[in-house]
């Protein structure tokens, strides 16, 4: 729900009391799940280097777990802030290492996260094209939603960012709108849910959609009324509405 109005600081707080009460509870798998939310807040605020250290510490419980589609995540998680901070041959070869933790997986459809790495490099190098060809394809292995483990809007918002930098307004407007219906996929990952509003305002400012644009933007806004301060997007939503 912190994460959902933009208050990271508070999400890192809540997450590390979790931390804190399944160590003392000794319950191992829910270590490694605060540990999993604990570096996506430090990756969201640009922490990179704190995310990366819970990161190394929730893939060995997965190691020790033997719990291979966690592993799978945990190194997919990795990838992400290596692209964030440009570090893409460090990026390329987490893809690789992905690839080879699916090949030892009976569920071949976890090559999305492969197929989104690359997508994401692709993304970062500026290869819209390239990007696309891969984003499309790991949208396309996505599970049904059922569980709140589910990442739907992991493989859908770098897909929809990619359609909006080609230019393809109406293609990155659908991929936004399905975003914005997720259930189960949106759970942990409510920042990129209420950033889905301001992406949206941005695609009917374009359009010349005024009123459109207007009902995204104080969306996007009321969610984050309580955000912390100097996020860029708020910044940049409130001058666009005014």
């Amino acid at each position: 729900l912190y994460l959902l109005q933009g208050r990271f600081k508070e999400a890192i707080s809540q997450g590390e009391k979790g931390l804190e009460l399944a160590n003392e509870l000794g319950e191992i798998d829910s270590q490694a799940g605060f540990l999993l939310s604990l570096s996506y807040c430090h990756y969201r605020t640009g922490n990179h280097k704190r995310a990366l250290e819970e990161l190394e510490k929730s893939w060995n419980i997965y190691v020790e777990l033997q719990d291979l589609p966690m592993q799978i995540f945990a190194m997919f998680a990795k990838g992400m802030c290596y692209v964030k901070m440009q570090a893409l041959g460090e990026a390329q070869r987490t893809a690789d290492e992905i690839k080879k933790l699916v090949d030892q997986s009976m569920n071949r459809k976890l090559i999305r996260f492969y197929d989104n790495m690359v997508g994401r490099i692709e993304l970062k190098r500026g290869n819209i094209s390239r990007a696309l060809e891969q984003l499309e394809k790991a949208e396309s292995l996505m599970r049904y939603q059922y569980t709140h483990y589910d990442d739907h809007a992991l493989f859908i918002d770098p897909l929809a960012l990619a359609y909006f930098k080609e230019g393809d307004l109406e293609k990155a407007k659908l991929e936004y709108e399905e975003l914005t219906h997720l259930t189960l996929g949106r759970t942990h990952y409510g920042d990129i849910y209420a950033k889905t509003f301001y992406m949206l305002g941005k695609i009917h400012e374009q359009q010349d959609d005024t009123a459109k644009a207007i009902e995204h933007y104080e969306k996007f806004l009321t969610l984050w009324k309580d955000a912390d301060p100097g996020i860029a997007e708020v910044e940049d939503a409130r001058k666009r509405l005014a």
